[in-house]
């Protein structure tokens, strides 16, 4: 789910987080946006991407469901945007829509690279790409990054909504965008209810909104990008060392092989860009 009901075809090209690192979907990939790019990260599992011959592509499949588990891959991707940004090149984080899973690196790299906080490194990209939404597993784990990076978080999982756990700073956008749609009556009752303290309810604010109008909305809908912020499960465990391969058929594809120790991993990852 995002905060915005419409997605246009301008929003879903590849967006400029930094000069050297950019966030796209699948409609990114014309042969005039691909040619932008020296690398390209694609985060899909299943997708083969066929690229220009000077493009380098890593293939990192991953699924964009909240039990997948991204700490095994945090280093290698940091490290290959780090490498771009040394040489003057530009790197694209592709999935489906350009949503989650690319945002989410995104996000993780501008916190531990660029030292902001989640809460600044999420505002900053969906400065850039207003249509982010990584899923509520994704948000945890990077919180989880956040605190083995400050010691302390900026970013925390609300339940506004019975069953409904959300990370604050996409619900704090919710609320803001509910407060503009709404009639000023309903507008008074949902100030009241103060949702960013977790207690509000679905049957509270039923019960407390007055019957539609013509001036009201019309019911909320699930965004038709299908992503899976409202869903709540534990994510899985990761091992002990991380064993990434990337293959590929093509000349104009890098097959890069490696195990990382989990010593290695977290000394790269802690480590800022020199």
């Amino acid at each position: 789910m995002t905060s915005r009901a419409v997605i246009s075809s301008d929003s879903r090209r590849a967006s400029a987080i930094r000069s050297f690192l950019h966030v796209g979907g699948i409609a990114s990939l014309s042969p005039q946006t691909l040619s932008k790019f020296s690398t390209t990260i694609n985060l899909i599992a299943g997708f083969r991407l066929s690229a220009p011959p000077q493009m380098r592509v890593v293939h990192i499949p991953l699924d964009d469901d909240e039990n997948q588990d991204l700490s095994a891959y945090w280093t290698t991707v940091f490290q290959i945007i780090d490498d771009e940004r040394k040489s003057g090149g530009k790197v694209l984080l592709l999935c489906a829509m350009g949503i989650s899973r690319s945002a989410t690196f995104a996000i993780a790299y501008l916190m531990c690279r660029d030292r902001l906080t989640l809460h600044d490194a999420y505002k900053e990209v969906q400065r850039r790409r207003n249509i982010i939404c990584p899923n509520i597993g994704f948000f945890k784990q990077m919180i989880e990054l956040e605190e083995k990076f400050y010691k302390r978080n900026t970013v925390r999982i609300i339940e506004p909504l019975d069953g409904v756990p959300v990370a604050d700073v996409v619900w704090n956008e919710l609320y803001d965008e509910m407060l503009q749609s709404m009639s000023s009556t309903n507008r008074d009752v949902l100030r009241t209810l103060h949702p960013s303290a977790s207690s509000m309810t679905m049957r509270e604010l039923s019960l407390n909104l007055e019957s539609p109008t013509e001036e009201s909305p019309r019911p909320l809908k699930k965004s038709a990008s299908g992503n899976s912020i409202l869903r709540d499960s534990s994510r899985g465990s990761s091992s002990g060392s991380t064993s990434l391969t990337s293959t590929s058929p093509s000349s104009s594809q890098t097959s890069i092989g490696q195990t990382i120790s989990r010593e290695t991993q977290e000394e790269i990852l802690l480590s800022p860009l020199k």
